[in-house]
C-alpha cells in the first residue's frame, strides 16, 4: 500500500511542504547539483595539477552518487560521460608523453569505477521508474474498485491492549464488556490514513484531504462491533468481518460490512479494510418481506375464494337432486289420489340428497384446506358402479349412455365421496362438451386397467376433443366454457393428488377426448 498511503492523508503535510520548498531559489536538488559540480572541479584540479600519484579520478564515483539522486536516465548518463571526460582530460594533462603502465592501470580503474557506479545508478533509476508505474497502476486500480476501501492505523489499539495486559488482565473479552468507556476511547485513537475514490463517494466527501481523520469521527458511539475488532487485533485473526453503521458527511446513516485481515505479520500502521454498502441488500430484504406478507394475504384470500367457488360448484348436482325429489313428491301429492309410497320414496331421496350436500361441503373444505380425506380400502369396480347409478338421471336427461368394460374389483385406498365426485365431474364435463358441440350420439366408454401395482381408470367421450386454447386445463379458474367457473378439473386434480395419483387429458386418435386417472393399488 505504499503509493496508496504516501499519496493520501498521512503524507499531506510532507507533500505541501515539499511544494513550498520547490518554489524557493535553492531546493535540495539544486544544492546537490551545485555540490557535485564543485566536487568534480576539485577532483579535476587535484588530479591534473598536483603530484598525487594515485587513482584520484575514482572519486568521481562520489560525484555521481551525489548528483544522481533525483536524476532521470538521460541526465545521469550525461553526468557519467562528463566525469569520464574529466578523467581523460586530467590524464592527458599529466601524461603528455608516453604514459607509464602504472598510470594506464590507474586510468582504467578510475573509468571502470565510474562506469560501474553509473550502471548501478541507471539500474536504480529503472527500478524506481518501474516502481512508480506499479504504484500508479495500484493506485488507479484501488481508486476504481467498486468496493470502498479505507486504511486504518491500529497501532494505538495494540498499545492500549498491551497496557491492559500489563495490568494483569487475562480475560480481555470480559474486560471490554465491563469497561465500554475503554472501547470508546480506543476507537477514537484509530486514524484513517487513506481512502479510495469509492469510499469518498460512499461517505459524500469531496477529496481525500477532507475525509475523516479518525474512525470515531464517523463510527457512532453506539457501535458494538469495535469491541470485537479489539479482540480480533489481540488474537491476530486471519480475517475480521462485521456489520455496522457509519455516518456520512451529511450525517445520514449507512449500513456497511467491513472486512480486513489481522493475521500475524500484518503491519498495523496500514490495515486496509474493504467496505461493502449493504443498503441495497437491506432494501431488497425489506421489499421481499413486504412481498411475502402480501403474497400470504393474497393466498389466504385466494384459498377462501377457491373454497367458496368449489363448494358452490360441487353442490350444484346435489341441489339439482333435491329439486328433482321435491318436485316428484309434489307431483305425487297433487294427484287426485296421492301415492304416499312414492311420496315417501321421494322424501327419502330428498333427505339423502341433503345429507350428500353436507358431506360435499365438508369434503371440499378439507380438500381446499389441504387436509387428508377419510381413507379406507375401496373396491374400485363397486365405486364406479355406484357413481354410474347416481349419474343415471343426468345421462338419461341428455340422451347419453356409457358403455362399461368388465371392471373387476381392483382395490385402492381412498375417500369414496371424493372419488365419486371425481368421476361425476369427468362425466359431467364430457356430457357438456358433447352437448355444446351438438353431438347427437352421446356415447362414452369407461374401463379399468390394472398395471404394475397401479390401476388406471379411462373415460373416453365422442365430443370435439380438447380445445387448443386450454393449455393448462387443471389450473384453477381455467375454462373455455361460457359462464364456466373453471373449477371442475382443478378439483379433479386435487382429489387425484390427495390419493397419490395423477390425472391426464388428451385427444383420442379416433376422435373425442380421453381422461386417464392413475391410482396406486392398495397393499
Amino acid at each position: 500500500m505504499s503509493n496508496f498511503g504516501d499519496q493520501a492523508m498521512g503524507g499531506r503535510g510532507v507533500a505541501l511542504s515539499g511544494g513550498a520548498r520547490q518554489r524557493g531559489p535553492w531546493n535540495g536538488a539544486r544544492l546537490r547539483v551545485l555540490a557535485a559540480s564543485l566536487l568534480a572541479l576539485g577532483i579535476f584540479w587535484i588530479d591534473s595539477f598536483t603530484s598525487f600519484h594515485s587513482a584520484i579520478a575514482t572519486l568521481y564515483v562520489v560525484v555521481l552518487l551525489l548528483a544522481g539522486a533525483g536524476l532521470d536516465r538521460r541526465q545521469l548518463i550525461g553526468w557519467a560521460l562528463s566525469c569520464a571526460a574529466l578523467t581523460l582530460a586530467s590524464f592527458m594533462i599529466v601524461h603528455r608523453g608516453a604514459p607509464a603502465s602504472e598510470a594506464m592501470l590507474r586510468l582504467l580503474v578510475s573509468l571502470a569505477a565510474n562506469a560501474v557506479t553509473a550502471a548501478l545508478l541507471l539500474h536504480r533509476v529503472a527500478l524506481d521508474a518501474r516502481m512508480a508505474r506499479e504504484e500508479r497502476r495500484y493506485a488507479t486500480m484501488t481508486d476504481t474498485l467498486a468496493i470502498a476501501i479505507w486504511e486504518h492505523d491500529f497501532r494505538p489499539v495494540a498499545e492500549a491492549i498491551a497496557g491492559v495486559r500489563a495490568r494483569g488482565v487475562t480475560d480481555l473479552a470480559a474486560y471490554l464488556r465491563a469497561h465500554p468507556d475503554f472501547v470508546a476511547e480506543t476507537r477514537r485513537l484509530v486514524r484513517i490514513t487513506d481512502v479510495n475514490q469509492t469510499a469518498l463517494d460512499l461517505m459524500g466527501v469531496p477529496s481525500k484531504a477532507a475525509f475523516f481523520r479518525k474512525l470515531g469521527d464517523f463510527l457512532p458511539e453506539t457501535d458494538a462491533s469495535f469491541a470485537d475488532c479489539i479482540l480480533a487485533i489481540d488474537e491476530q485473526r486471519p480475517m475480521f468481518q462485521a456489520e455496522t453503521q457509519v455516518h456520512a458527511a451529511d450525517g445520514s446513516p449507512i449500513d456497511i460490512i467491513v472486512a480486513f485481515s489481522l493475521a500475524p505479520g500484518t503491519c498495523l500502521a496500514r490495515v486496509p479494510g474493504s467496505i461493502l454498502d449493504v443498503r441495497p441488500r437491506k432494501r431488497l430484504e425489506t421489499t421481499v418481506e413486504r412481498t411475502r406478507i402480501e403474497l400470504e394475504r393474497v393466498q389466504r384470500t385466494a384459498a377462501i375464494g377457491a373454497m367458496s367457488a368449489s363448494i358452490a360448484h360441487e353442490i350444484n348436482q346435489p341441489i339439482a337432486a333435491v329439486q328433482s325429489y321435491a318436485e316428484a313428491a309434489a307431483r305425487w301429492l297433487a294427484r287426485p289420489e296421492p301415492d304416499l309410497d312414492e311420496v315417501r320414496l321421494a322424501l327419502t331421496g330428498l333427505g339423502q340428497a341433503v345429507a350428500n350436500i353436507h358431506t360435499v361441503i365438508r369434503r371440499v373444505r378439507s380438500l381446499v384446506g389441504g387436509a387428508q380425506g377419510e381413507m379406507q380400502s375401496l373396491g374400485l369396480g363397486s365405486l364406479v358402479a355406484d357413481t354410474l347409478t347416481i349419474a343415471a338421471r343426468d345421462l338419461d336427461a341428455h340422451g347419453a349412455r356409457i358403455r362399461v368394460s368388465p371392471l373387476g374389483e381392483p382395490r385402492v385406498m381412498g375417500d369414496s365421496i371424493l372419488l365419486k365426485h371425481l368421476l361425476l365431474n369427468l362425466i359431467t364435463n364430457a356430457l357438456q362438451a358433447m352437448e355444446a358441440a351438438g353431438v347427437s350420439d352421446k356415447r362414452m366408454e369407461l374401463a379399468l386397467e390394472p398395471r404394475n401395482g397401479r390401476v388406471q381408470l379411462l373415460l373416453r367421450d365422442h365430443g370435439p376433443g380438447l380445445d387448443p386454447a386450454m393449455v393448462q386445463p387443471f389450473e384453477t379458474f381455467a375454462t373455455t366454457k361460457p359462464g364456466g367457473m373453471g373449477l371442475g378439473l382443478s378439483i379433479c386434480r386435487s382429489i387425484v393428488e390427495l390419493h397419490d395419483g395423477w390425472i391426464a387429458l388428451s385427444n383420442h386418435p379416433d376422435g373425442g377426448a380421453i381422461a386417464t386417472i392413475d391410482l396406486p393399488l392398495a397393499a
